[in-house]
């Protein structure tokens, strides 16, 4: 494998475009789904730099077409309106009439696995993708503790390439147009479009709130086909700039919706997200995805489940009442 060239690869992003708000009827997201079905069958090969990664059997489409949002480079990205008080901020009356629940994204709603043959071919070992990730995680959140910012691409090619260099081995910019292509390949867990749908059916309005900017969000969400879902995309990158599972991070996307933490729902299936959220004020649920447990530390989930399905009844069980959990039991933290 090639040594790394630097500045031959622009970082990329894990996830996410717009922040266009809307309400979903069936006919619209049927038509939504037509929509953006033909544009990934028409349009997978576009202009003749369109390529095929020479390590896998995996069709990379080209920087440019990477623009929407699976390009991490910021120079490469679209320019997207950001969210606005016109679009997001809902006065408390109009706060009570609806109720919202707040998603992560990767590995929550999408299968990340995906991911795994790059890992495999650079390091020889399946675990590399979560070892990654968890290190992606441990430095986003030094540098929201050191007071410093990187957008989470650039965090995650920084973490790739300390774990090559510690290993022996290298990342070539062939590695990064690769990962970057998988990354806006990840398909929905098998669970996620029902729960999705049993929850608007019910009334919710769903938002995403990610490490990663909302454009790649948006891309990955239109790929996987439930984009039409949420009714808002948000990221720590708009405004914040402070990492998960940063207090900050929650309370800023609580303030730009103009509800109070105590009646939101967070879901996630990574314990340091919920941990973050509840002691922001949100009430929270774990769903356990492959290789992910609860862990016995802060204040704990008021609904833990092994899939996304029985997590969405027990939300529309519960209510959403304001104020103290009705899931959470009396005495526990």
């Amino acid at each position: 494998m090639a040594a790394p060239r630097d500045g031959s690869a622009h970082p990329f992003d894990l996830s996410e475009v717009s922040f266009l708000k809307f309400r979903i009827f069936d006919g619209a997201r049927a038509a939504y789904t037509r929509v953006s079905r033909g544009r990934r069958d028409g349009g997978q090969q576009i202009g003749e730099d369109a390529q095929t990664s020479e390590h896998a059997h995996v069709t990379c489409p080209d920087r440019r077409r990477l623009v929407a949002g699976l390009a991490a480079a910021p120079i490469l990205r679209a320019p997207m309106r950001t969210a606005s008080k016109t679009d997001h901020a809902m006065n408390t009356s109009a706060a009570s009439a609806e109720s919202v629940i707040v998603f992560d994204v990767n590995e929550t709603l999408l299968d990340f696995s995906v991911l795994g043959p790059v890992f495999v071919r650079i390091f020889g070992d399946a675990s590399a993708l979560h070892t990654w990730f968890n290190h992606v995680i441990l430095y986003s959140e030094a540098l929201t503790l050191s007071g410093d910012y990187a957008e989470s691409g650039t965090v995650g090619v920084a973490v790739l390439r300390m774990m090559a260099q510690a290993s022996g081995r290298t990342v070539d910019a062939a590695d990064l147009d690769e990962l970057r292509c998988r990354s806006g390949q990840m398909q929905t867990y098998a669970d996620t479009p029902k729960a999705l749908s049993d929850l608007t059916g019910a009334g919710y309005r769903l938002v995403t709130l990610s490490n990663n900017p909302a454009s790649a969000v948006d891309a990955q969400l239109t790929h996987a086909g439930i984009r039409p879902f949420f009714a808002s995309l948000h990221s720590i990158d708009d405004r914040v700039r402070r990492y998960k599972p940063a207090v900050e991070s929650y309370t800023d996307l609580a303030a730009t919706l103009g509800i109070a933490p105590a009646d939101l729902w967070f879901v996630s299936c990574h314990a340091f997200d919920t941990l973050g959220a509840a002691a922001a004020g949100y009430r929270t649920a774990l769903v356990l995805r492959p290789g992910n447990a609860p862990v016995g530390l802060g204040r704990a989930p008021d609904i833990v489940a092994g899939d996304l399905g029985t997590v969405a009844d027990r939300i529309v069980q519960a209510g959403a009442l304001p104020g103290r959990s009705p899931v959470r039991a009396p005495g526990t933290r």
